[in-house]
């Protein structure tokens, strides 16, 4: 029935038709929020926990199986869960297949994971150009019940863990591109030594960031 990636295709319109939600998570979302990374085509999902087995058990109806380490190395933030069911997305021609870039893949993870819940949800834009138009209905979250998200995961970790220093990137990243001036001038950005004096406007720039996180509307339970 075709190759991987007309597989995964024909899987993301099958779940359309099941009506099964689909939240954009990991690149895809970090990208949406003003972090300038690279997507390599690589899609992550979060499922509502309900939906999840009925995904999964759709995939297997077109011969599409969770891969396992030794066939798809993890690579990004969400594959260390322990919770993702990780799909190729192309036919691998690599040998070893662990070797060089990563390869494309799609992650299914459960919504429940994140905290996400569903009243938290907001369409995308039929207009939003950033990211590739997919054969099935994409949700997302804004700024602030991302944040929410990337702190109850990392909550629960081990200090120290690549997962958790992951997600602490990701989330400072996250909110420095979206609240902090982090443009500069020159051939590359200059940092403060960290007993010299912030100057007024970086002073003025943290009051106002912190003034803005305040005012954050947050669901029940994750203030």
């Amino acid at each position: 029935m075709g190759n991987l990636k007309e597989r995964v295709a024909t899987l993301l319109g099958r779940l359309e038709t099941s009506r099964i939600i689909l939240v954009e998570w990991e690149t895809s979302i970090q990208i949406r929020l003003g972090y300038p990374l690279v997507s390599n085509g690589s899609l992550f999902f979060l499922v509502p926990d309900d939906q999840l087995q009925r995904a999964c058990d759709l995939a297997a109806e077109l011969g599409l199986y969770p891969a396992d380490e030794n066939t798809l190395r993890p690579a990004y933030t969400s594959e260390f869960s322990n919770l993702a069911d990780r799909y190729l997305i192309d036919d691998s021609a690599r040998y070893p297949p662990n070797e060089g870039p990563p390869q494309r893949r799609l992650v299914l993870l459960p919504m429940s994971w994140a905290g996400i819940t569903r009243d938290e949800l907001v369409p995308i834009s039929d207009e939003d150009n950033s990211h590739p138009i997919l054969p099935c209905t994409v949700w997302t979250v804004p700024l602030p019940a991302a944040c929410t998200a990337f702190v109850y995961i990392a909550a629960r970790e081990r200090r120290g863990s690549l997962l958790r220093s992951s997600l602490i990137e990701g989330l400072s990243s996250v909110i420095s591109y979206n609240l902090f001036d982090v443009s500069y001038e020159g051939d590359y950005m200059e940092f403060p030594l960290n007993d010299e004096p912030l100057l007024y406007k970086k002073i003025s720039e943290i009051e106002n960031t912190m003034a803005e996180i305040n005012c954050w509307v947050f669901m029940n339970g994750k203030e």
